[in-house]
């Protein structure tokens, strides 16, 4: 009995040993747990945080490369754009000198010299590589047909060509006019005819647009380039020339009649951007039309432009020739929204204009000629006081947009309201002479004839056989 009582007494013990052995191995596998899990916690943050660094490290190495890899294509550009002016001034001159009479031998030098010029074209189109594609068309530069007498031959009728400091003797000429109108005789006429006869001889003696030669205002920072294009055109047009945007601005001021300004886009103190802004927001200048020169060729730039208002847009290096056609486009538009507004009864304003500003200016003026329609004494003073324009400006403008003086401008609105009244009304000649401020139905039937060709009984006559016309054929 009193073994078994001592086994029993040493069997707890060794139960509790075992426990404990249990317990300091289930705290170390505890331990060993955190510890574990700590440090892959560990690994997986600084993992993420080295993908981190890593990320934030190619950003800003991407960034930096971006940086850098802008501030080449913008080196390279402004290289590039320099350099389209002098190649410019050599591709040019040397088209234009190969087309003209000279020996074998040294036309095949000049082809020589015009070959290596369109390969520095070539390179000088390479270098900001992707945004300037849209120029490689223009490396193969096609030698323009051009003979002597169409590119240099003086014109007889032409007057000399000018700087930004001369001033054609035409400059005042409109002022001296408006002081000292010429004295007209009028017998057997009322005071009306006599005012009209006065208006319309006054603005024949005016310096008309029509007759002037024409005025281009060239506008570069080179001096070369100014003298290149006017030397061009010699003969043909005269070139006022002006080597920024202020220059350009103080000859608009000061010189009258220029009826084009054609300018580079890159000028100190007043780019060619801000200078068509300033030409098309002023009511003096809105109707001249604006051709923009520049050696960029990205799409936004030449929006911007015609955003501005520009009437064209042409890319350096040019072909002179090419800026020639451009030149006489834009003329024969002129003419034709002349033409139209003479033959066309009713014209909108948006028809015979190219901004808002002159739109609204026509606008105006037609307004206030139809309100004024039966008045005898409704003259071109009223006008003028009426649109807050002196008669010189008045002039000009109206010339410029119509082709006619604020006199024929009057006229031309009562006429047609005449012919619209014979065609849609059975009122008599003298009922209709009146209605449109003529104080005399001969007046009006002189003046109806001298600018449809036909007196208004005769073009009564013609509507009755055309009306007629039908009938007769069943």
């Amino acid at each position: 009995m009193k073994t078994f009582f001592v086994a029993n007494a040493v069997m707890p013990a060794a139960g509790g040993e075992i426990s404990i052995r249990f317990s300091v191995l289930a705290m170390l596998g505890v331990v060993l747990l955190v510890m574990a899990s700590a440090y892959i916690v560990y690994h997986i943050m600084r993992n993420h945080e080295r993908r981190k660094l890593d990320d934030l490290k190619s950003r800003l190495q991407k960034e930096h490369a971006d940086k850098l890899d802008d501030m080449k294509q913008t080196l390279l550009a402004g290289v590039s754009q320099e350099l389209l002016t002098p190649i410019t001034l050599i591709i040019g001159p040397l088209q234009q000198m190969v087309s003209e009479p000279m020996s074998e031998d040294l036309r095949m030098r000049l082809h020589m010299v015009l070959r290596n010029a369109q390969m520095l074209l070539h390179q000088v189109n390479m270098l900001p590589v992707g945004m300037r594609s849209g120029m490689m068309s223009s490396v193969d530069v096609q030698m323009p047909n051009i003979t002597p007498a169409d590119a240099l031959t003086p014109n007889p009728a032409a007057t000399a060509t000018g700087t930004a400091t001369e001033k054609p003797e035409r400059q005042g000429t409109a002022n001296t006019t408006e002081e000292t109108a010429p004295i007209i005789e009028t017998t057997g006429v009322d005071d009306n005819n006599a005012a009209e006869a006065a208006d319309m001889a006054e603005e024949t003696d005016m310096d008309i647009p029509g007759n002037h030669h024409f005025t281009m205002l060239m506008v570069d920072d080179s001096a070369d380039m100014c003298r290149f294009v006017r030397d061009y055109f010699r003969g043909e047009y005269n070139v006022i020339t002006a080597n920024n945007g202020e220059e350009a601005v103080k000859c608009l001021d000061e010189i009258d009649n220029i009826d084009l300004v054609v300018s580079d886009v890159t000028m100190p103190k007043m780019d060619g951007l801000e200078l068509c802004k300033y030409v098309k927001n002023d009511l003096r200048w809105s109707h001249i039309p604006v051709i923009l020169l520049t050696g960029h060729t990205a799409e936004d730039m030449e929006v911007e432009g015609l955003k501005m208002g520009a009437d064209d847009y042409i890319t350096k290096p040019f072909n002179a020739e090419m800026l020639r056609l451009r030149v006489k486009k834009l003329i024969e538009i002129k003419e034709s929204r002349q033409k139209l507004f003479r033959e066309k009864m009713d014209v909108a304003p948006s028809e015979i204009t190219i901004t808002s500003v002159d739109e609204q200016f026509i606008q105006k003026a037609t307004k206030i000629c139809e309100e004024h329609m039966s008045d005898t004494d409704f003259s071109v003073e009223v006008l003028g006081h009426e649109l807050n324009m002196s008669r010189t400006y008045l002039y000009k403008k109206l010339m410029n947009i119509t082709g006619k003086g604020p006199a024929e401008f009057i006229r031309i609105i009562r006429l047609k309201r005449g012919k619209q009244l014979l065609e849609q009304t059975s009122m008599q000649i003298t009922e209709i002479s009146a209605s449109i401020g003529y104080s005399t139905p001969k007046r009006f039937s002189e003046n109806f004839k001298a600018e449809f060709n036909m007196s208004p009984s005769e073009y009564l006559r013609k509507l009755r056989a055309e009306q007629q016309q039908p009938s007769k054929t069943l």
